[in-house]
C-alpha cells in the first residue's frame, strides 16, 4: 500500500463514518418516537449541537495546525515501517493507550476536566451523548498523541484510524446493549463497561477509562463491572440546554475559585489539581 492509496482510503472512509453516526442517531431517534420511550429531546439536539461543533473544531485543526505538526514529527520518525499489516495494528494499540492515558488525565486534572466535562453532563447515556463534546476537545487531547509518527506511523495512517477509534467508541453509547458475551467483555471496552465510567455512582467514578480495549484499566487497576443501575450527569448540581453554557461552565467555576484562593499554591491547584480540589481546612487550634 503507498501513500497514495493510503490517501485515498482516508478520502473514502470519512464521509462513510460520518454517514454511519448520522443513520444511528436517526435510527435511535426514531426508535424512541415508535416506542414512546421517555426522552430529554432538549438534553439529546444539545448534545448533537456539541457534536457538530467539536467535530467542526478538530475537522479544521487535524487539516491543519495538527496534520503540519505530524508531518513534522514524522521527519524525525525512529524507524521506518510504511504501511504493512502490523503498521496499521502497531498504530491502533499505540492509540489505544494513550486514548486511556489522555482520557485519565482529563479525570484528574481540572482544567482539562473543564473541557471534557461537556462530554459527561448528560443524564442520559445514548448516542447524543456520544458525540456531545467540547470545542477545546481537539486541544486537550492532541498533545498526547503527537508523538506517535516519532514511530514511523504516517500522520495519514494516524488520522484515518483515529476516526475509526472515535466512532467505534460512538457506538458503545448505548443502553440498548446490555452485555456482550464475557470473552469480549474481558477484552473490549463494550457498552456495560461504558456506562460504568459515564456514572456518578460513588464506586463507579473515574473508572473504566479505555477506549477500545479494557485490558489497560485491568492492568492499572480503574476497571469496575457493571453491577447496578447507573446514574448519569455530573456530581455537581449543573443543568442546562444552553451551548455556551455547556461549553464552559467548569471555566467559569475554575475562574471563580482561583479569584477566591489565599495563596498562588491554591489558586494553582484550583487549576491543574483534581476536579473537586480544595484547600485543607486549618487545625481549629490555629483558628483563633
Amino acid at each position: 500500500m503507498t501513500l497514495a492509496d493510503v490517501q485515498q482510503l482516508m478520502d473514502d472512509v470519512s464521509p462513510l463514518l460520518y454517514g454511519f453516526g448520522l443513520v444511528v442517531i436517526v435510527a435511535e431517534t426514531l426508535y424512541h418516537v415508535v416506542r414512546n420511550i421517555p426522552r430529554d429531546v432538549k438534553s439529546r439536539r444539545l448534545g448533537i449541537y456539541c457534536g457538530l461543533l467539536g467535530f467542526g473544531v478538530e475537522g479544521i485543526v487535524h487539516a491543519t495546525v495538527a496534520l503540519g505538526i505530524l508531518a513534522w514529527v514524522y521527519e524525525h520518525r525512529f524507524f521506518e515501517i510504511g504501511f504493512v499489516w502490523w503498521a496499521w495494528l502497531l498504530c491502533f494499540l499505540v492509540n489505544d493507550l494513550m486514548f486511556y492515558v489522555s482520557h485519565r488525565a482529563q479525570h484528574e486534572i481540572r482544567l482539562l476536566w473543564a473541557v471534557h466535562c461537556v462530554h459527561h453532563s448528560a443524564k442520559h447515556f445514548d448516542l447524543t451523548t456520544g458525540v456531545r463534546g467540547s470545542a477545546l476537545g481537539v486541544f486537550a487531547t492532541f498533545p498526547f498523541y503527537a508523538w506517535i509518527p516519532l514511530l514511523g506511523i504516517h500522520p495519514v495512517m494516524f488520522l484515518i484510524v483515529d476516526k475509526l477509534f472515535k466512532f467505534y467508541g460512538l457506538a458503545y453509547h448505548t443502553e440498548f446493549v446490555r452485555r456482550l458475551p464475557e470473552p469480549l467483555e474481558a477484552v473490549l471496552v463494550t457498552p456495560s463497561s461504558h456506562r460504568v465510567h459515564h456514572a456518578v455512582n460513588p464506586h463507579y467514578i473515574d473508572m473504566n477509562y479505555g477506549g477500545a480495549f479494557i485490558v489497560f484499566d485491568r492492568l492499572f487497576g480503574t476497571f469496575v463491572p457493571e453491577e447496578e443501575p447507573c446514574v448519569y450527569g455530573l456530581k455537581k448540581d449543573w443543568h442546562s440546554y444552553n451551548l455556551w453554557d455547556a461549553q464552559v461552565h467548569e471555566f467559569r467555576d475554575i475562574w471563580r475559585d482561583v479569584k477566591s484562593a489565599n495563596s498562588i499554591s491554591h489558586a494553582i491547584q484550583y487549576v491543574v489539581g483534581p476536579p473537586g480540589w480544595s484547600p485543607p481546612e486549618w487545625p481549629t487550634e490555629l483558628q483563633t
